[in-house]
């Protein structure tokens, strides 16, 4: 075999796990933002709920910590998944400046809000007055469970005990709709709770993707609200 066959040959290996390479990007990237970028098309929501201590914890000086009002649960979004992924940046348009001040007693900050319009929002085939409406809508239906309206000292509970909460303050919920997500490390903090709910803001069971979230940990810590 000529030296000449044997380079093409190299380079015919290189290129065929090139594309190899390339197609499992491809596919895991499907994998993660869904199938479509169509606004409008997608399966369900997820409604996510942000426990402000705790990321006012890593986030400091964020404007949401440092107002007068002292935040326990915020709205972090309404985000449209597919049962295998979830779609992402489906247009370029933007939301008006009106409409994020709307927002700011559920969202407390405005760069919270242009970020879930632009990531989330263009998916949801409405527009950003409709969306921040439904957004509004999703979160009057859930009622957050008396132990966390405003706990003025840390509770300790196993994330499964945080989901069961929930469900017991609305009993339409069932465990298998509430994902409850936790920070890492030695002392896990309650970061988010999840909720899966229809098109029509029914709840509904998280698809295992929207699941992958559930905290994993034994315990976790709920800072208090300050």
């Amino acid at each position: 075999m000529s030296p000449m066959t044997i380079t093409g040959s190299r380079w015919l290996g290189v290129l065929v796990l090139l594309g190899a390479l390339l197609a499992g990007e491809a596919l895991a990237r499907s994998h993660h933002t869904g199938t479509s970028h169509t606004a409008g098309e997608f399966d369900y929501y997820v409604l996510s709920l942000s426990w402000s201590p705790a990321y006012c914890l890593d986030a400091p000086s964020s404007s949401q910590c440092n107002g007068s009002r002292a935040y326990g649960f915020v709205v972090h979004g309404l985000w449209p998944q597919d049962e295998r992924g979830w779609p992402e940046r489906c247009d370029r348009s933007r939301v008006p400046d009106d409409v994020v001040t709307g927002m700011l007693d559920l969202m407390p900050a405005r760069g919270l809000v242009y970020h879930e319009w632009q990531n989330h929002g263009t998916c949801s085939g409405l527009s950003p007055e409709d969306y921040f409406r439904l957004v509004r809508t999703a979160r009057a239906t859930i009622k957050v469970p008396e132990e966390f309206s405003h706990p003025g000292s840390a509770i300790e509970r196993e994330p499964a005990a945080v989901a069961a909460s929930f469900v017991r303050a609305n009993p339409r919920l069932s465990t298998e709709s509430v994902v409850v997500d936790c920070s890492g490390g030695s002392a896990p903090r309650l970061r988010e709770v999840r909720i899966c709910l229809d098109r029509d803001l029914k709840p509904r069971a998280c698809s295992s993707d929207a699941s992958r979230a559930n905290c994993r940990a034994p315990t976790l810590i709920v800072p208090p609200v300050r």
